[in-house]
């Protein structure tokens, strides 16, 4: 029997051969993409997606910034089509790199605006606290803040936010003039300076303050209670990354606020990632986590009002005068798209 194939005849054998020879290529193109398939299985599909890289610099290795940490952990950068380096700098350093072109953000909220009043090129675009996570603890010795009067408190960073927090919450008391300020480098120096008894006193943020808390060490002062507004901790963008690569910038933003609502959905998970990521019990763990959530902020960004308390704060410790606006300083109109695109 002869059939017709593409207006041409062809045998019963040839059209059998053809047939046979189609299976065949099928087959092997099957199995060759169920052999890609079983190799890409075990990893996330994100994680092979993901091709865009960004920097961001933490100031610190604590958990200021546990939002960045857990966005990395959980995929949540991988999924808006980004890699995430994350690398701690001090914070001067921090935005010296910012500026630079170096790093693409920056956590260091605070001290970025205070360079931005000078005139860095800068804006925070997302804040993650808005009061301070700062305690200031003492060796066992000292009962009373009063009796840190001519003695020195080690500060992470280098004159940055912290320094100026520690002082306004000193002012309360009546001795911020009575106190040295030294630099500690980091958090985590400043912790271990406490446990070596080199350091009367230090300020330290999670997980180092409750740490500290658990091993007796004198609670003198939680800043938060003495300082109302205090913008330290958020994503700080260079003005030009802004109008240059608006979608990086949004899609970060995005992967942020998907990790702090990740963080407040999913208690166990997210205390389980302070015991690995810390190396503490869960007990400890479970108190620094309610002391995050105590100092994040929930909108994840600041109206105009509240960046003028820090506008004002600037002048008054500088003794500067300047014609900064708000809008100068930050702008969360990707934060606040970002929260209607969610659902928030």
């Amino acid at each position: 029997m002869d059939y017709k194939r593409f207006g041409s005849r062809v045998s019963g054998f040839e059209l059998t051969e053809f047939l046979r020879r189609l299976f065949t290529f099928q087959t092997i193109g099957h199995f060759f993409a169920a052999f890609i398939i079983a190799i890409l299985l075990p990893f996330p599909l994100e994680k092979i997606a993901a091709q865009e890289r960004i920097r961001i610099a933490p100031s610190s290795p604590g958990l200021a910034t546990w939002p960045i940490h857990i966005a990395a952990q959980e995929g949540f950068f991988a999924r808006e089509g980004l890699s995430a380096e994350i690398i701690v700098m001090r914070t001067n350093t921090a935005i010296a790199a910012l500026v630079t072109g170096s790093i693409d953000f920056t956590t260091a909220g605070g001290s970025a605006m205070r360079a931005a009043v000078n005139g860095a090129p800068l804006k925070m675009i997302l804040n993650i606290t808005k009061k301070p996570d700062l305690w200031i603890l003492a060796q066992k010795n000292i009962q009373r803040v009063e009796e840190l009067r001519g003695k020195v408190i080690g500060v992470g960073g280098n004159w940055g936010t912290q320094f100026y927090q520690v002082l306004e919450a000193l002012k309360a008391y009546g001795v911020d003039k009575d106190v040295q300020l030294v630099s500690t480098g980091d958090v985590a120096n400043g912790y271990f300076s406490l446990q070596q008894g080199s350091m009367p006193a230090v300020a330290l943020t999670p997980p180092y303050s409750m740490l500290a808390k658990r091993q007796g060490y004198r609670d003198l002062v939680k800043t938060g209670d003495k300082i109302s507004v205090s913008p330290t901790t958020g994503l700080v963008t260079t003005k030009d990354k802004l109008e240059r690569e608006p979608q990086k910038v949004r899609r970060t933003i995005r992967a942020v606020m998907k990790a702090v609502d990740y963080a407040k959905g999913h208690k166990v998970e997210t205390v389980q990632f302070i015991v690995k990521q810390y190396k503490m019990e869960r007990d400890i763990a479970d108190s620094i986590y309610d002391e995050i959530m105590e100092t994040l902020n929930p909108t994840l960004w600041l109206t105009d009002q509240e960046v003028q308390i820090e506008l004002n704060r600037i002048a008054e410790q500088t003794k500067m005068k300047f014609a900064a606006r708000p809008a100068d300083l930050a702008d969360f109109t990707f934060t606040r798209q970002a929260a209607q695109e969610l659902g928030r």
